[in-house]
């Protein structure tokens, strides 16, 4: 009897242990989302960084080899996971509907890093949050409160002040090149394609991440190998410092999208497009000032200021709306959930 009620502590201190764990868990939960759309944010600026670098590849060159690298480094958490490899059978058009979207909008990234300034390159495809927001609010049903929408239209003004538009309007002279409406046209369709895209990832959350990523990958190396032969003459690359590129550029793009998957899991799809335009601006104007030598002017500032100004009321707003409604401070800052 002594032995069974010490068990019985014993079960009870565990269960109590675990109660805890799981209360620090929550706490901790809101900012999952946010964190890991960051460091995605941060893999995919690195990327454009090496495709920028890299001019005497295709765009359809980069993307295949891309392509190639997700699909074999998925395969074994595909296998680990105990999955269907091609999703539960509800979702595996979203998953198809994904894997075809990313191809393309992959792609016309790459373009447009080919053919403009990796800021503007940025900036544009950076608009998604605007899209994703109220897409999601139609299609998915999520909420879209008035302050998420207050920050939605700020970061859109920060994207306005780092494309200079406010001194294109006073009457400076802006000269476009077929590259640049090439460019800028590619920026544009991966925009439309991104924001797809997030949307399906959304619906499909109920599929692992990794049958996410497998079906992603094979879906768009078919794609990219119906398109490739049309714009080039295919040449595998077998040595050289390219190589290296090439397959480091495949870690990083599996690692993004990976990160995206999961926060997307854990997070509205607004918030989430949100932090990673924040953070997209930032990051590609430091890169094109210390290694484009690219320097920035008071228009580019303007922007990273309000940009910055967003991310930190976003991040503000998800720490108080994981506080207790009784907590002083969720009371004081209750304007914030509005």
């Amino acid at each position: 009897m002594h032995f069974k009620r010490r068990s019985f502590h014993l079960q009870s201190a565990t269960a109590e242990q675990r109660t805890n764990a799981d209360e620090k868990s929550n706490i901790h939960f809101p900012w999952k989302g946010l964190l890991l759309a960051t460091v995605s944010a941060i893999c995919y600026s690195i990327d454009a960084v090496f495709v920028k670098s890299m001019k005497n590849l295709h765009p359809i060159h980069l993307a295949l080899y891309r392509f190639i690298a997700i699909f074999f480094m998925c395969m074994p958490e595909v296998v680990k996971c105990g999955q269907n490899p091609f999703g539960p059978k509800d979702v595996r058009f979203l998953l198809l509907l994904r894997g075809a979207l990313g191809g393309i909008s992959l792609f016309l990234v790459y373009t447009s890093y080919r053919f403009l300034p990796l800021g503007e390159s940025f900036i544009i495809t950076s608009s998604m949050p605007i899209f994703v927001t109220f897409a999601a609010c139609i299609f998915l049903k999520e909420p879209c409160g008035i302050f998420q929408s207050v920050l939605v239209v700020l970061t859109v003004t920060g994207i306005i002040f780092t494309t200079k538009i406010p001194s294109r309007l006073m009457g400076e002279e802006v000269i476009y090149t077929t590259e640049n409406i090439y460019g800028i046209l590619a920026a544009v369709g991966a925009l439309l394609g991104r924001t797809c895209m997030m949307l399906c990832i959304r619906r499909a959350k109920k599929a692992h991440h990794s049958v996410m990523m497998f079906n992603y990958s094979w879906v768009s190396l078919l794609e990219s190998l119906v398109i490739l032969p049309m714009l080039i003459d295919f040449k595998w690359r077998r040595c050289g410092i390219h190589v290296f590129y090439i397959m480091l550029i495949g870690v990083i793009n599996y690692t993004s999208q990976t990160l995206l998957t999961l926060s997307l899991k854990c997070e509205l799809a607004g918030p989430v497009s949100t932090i990673m335009a924040a953070v997209y601006i930032i990051l590609a104007f430091l890169w094109q000032t210390f290694l484009f030598h690219d320097i920035p002017d008071y228009f580019t500032i303007t922007g990273a200021v309000i940009v910055g100004f967003c991310i930190t009321l976003t991040s503000l707003r998800k720490w108080v709306s994981s506080l207790p409604e009784t907590s002083p401070q969720r009371q004081k800052l209750t304007w914030m959930l509005v």
